[in-house]
């Protein structure tokens, strides 16, 4: 068959199936409608909008994206797969301001793109069409938002664990100074520029504190979305501190020199295995070195040559 024939013909029933997709598997105007009135507002909206500001493509493509994302939260996927979603979610920074079901959406429609994109590269490349070929476009477009939204949740927690010492400082000096808690977190966030991931969460605290939840449980919050153990302790020891009546400067200092000595302990126990690890390469670099000086001697004397 010509390959011209055969390539209209299967773009033709590309755009078939295209079709019935969008006909049977869509949902309707009016559930995405219902969908669009159960996604939060404030901080994940405020997020999403200025997304939408500075990427007009992430713009033209969220009709899209919330489609499938009202047809994935009619497909009952299991509950525990949606939290260890929305954990990694928030602990990446709420990317996009998404929230699970949208990045389903979004992972679906990565997805999509990728197979179309692949079937223009294999036509013209090879002059034809590889179903199976698509279907792996289609797998890897699918699942490499999941494996990028991971890597950013860890780049997240490392920056966030990094930075607290510094910041639990600033907020020290400030209730030194005079300052309650509140008002010291809000001068940490109004004065930094860094605008790390753990203001931002201290932002989303303050946020939460003015909508009306209660310091504990904002600070509870805090320490699920970052998801980083040492800020676990820190918050359990404020909210211990303060319905005791400790003062709070001598907590958030106490916290960050027990974090440093706990960071300086971890350097050393891994300086101590770097020169374990680095030991097996280092055999191998020699004997190398060894074979390539003395290798043309050993092959002689071993075939009697040498003398």
């Amino acid at each position: 068959m010509n390959p011209q024939i055969y390539f209209i013909l299967a773009t033709v029933f590309l755009f078939i199936a295209i079709f019935l997709l969008f006909y049977y598997f869509l949902p309707t105007e009016a559930e995405v409608e219902e969908f669009r009135k159960q996604l939060p507002t404030g901080h994940l909206e405020n997020k999403k909008m200025r997304t939408f500001e500075e990427s007009p493509v992430m713009k033209a493509l969220y009709p899209v994206i919330i489609a499938f994302a009202a047809r994935a939260k009619k497909m009952n996927i299991p509950q525990k797969y949606i939290d260890l979603l929305e954990r990694r979610i928030a602990a990446a920074g709420y990317p996009y301001g998404f929230t699970s079901y949208e990045y389903i959406g979004y992972a679906t429609t990565i997805g999509f793109i990728v197979t179309v994109l692949a079937a223009f590269f294999t036509y013209s490349m090879f002059g034809s069409i590889n179903f199976i070929f698509l279907i792996i476009a289609f797998v890897f477009g699918n699942v490499f938002p999941y494996f990028f939204l991971a890597n950013q949740a860890d780049e997240r927690k490392i920056k966030i664990y990094k930075d607290i010492p510094y910041k639990l400082d600033l907020l020290s000096m400030a209730v030194e100074a005079g300052l309650d808690f509140l008002s010291a977190v809000k001068r940490m966030v109004e004065k930094d520029s860094t605008k790390s991931p753990l203001v931002e969460e201290f932002f989303q605290f303050l946020q939460e504190v003015r909508m009306g939840k209660t310091k504990q449980e904002a600070l509870l919050d805090l320490a699920k979305r970052a998801d980083v153990e040492a800020l676990n302790s820190i918050v359990t020891a404020i909210i211990q501190a303060e319905k005791m009546g400790t003062p709070v400067a001598q907590v958030l200092r106490i916290q960050a020199e027990s974090l440093r000595i706990s960071r300086s302990q971890k350097a050393e126990k891994a300086a101590g295995e770097a020169s374990v690890k680095i030991m097996f390469p280092l055999v191998f670099i020699l004997i190398s070195t060894v074979l390539i000086l003395f290798g043309g001697i050993i092959v002689k004397w071993v075939r009697g040559e040498l003398f």
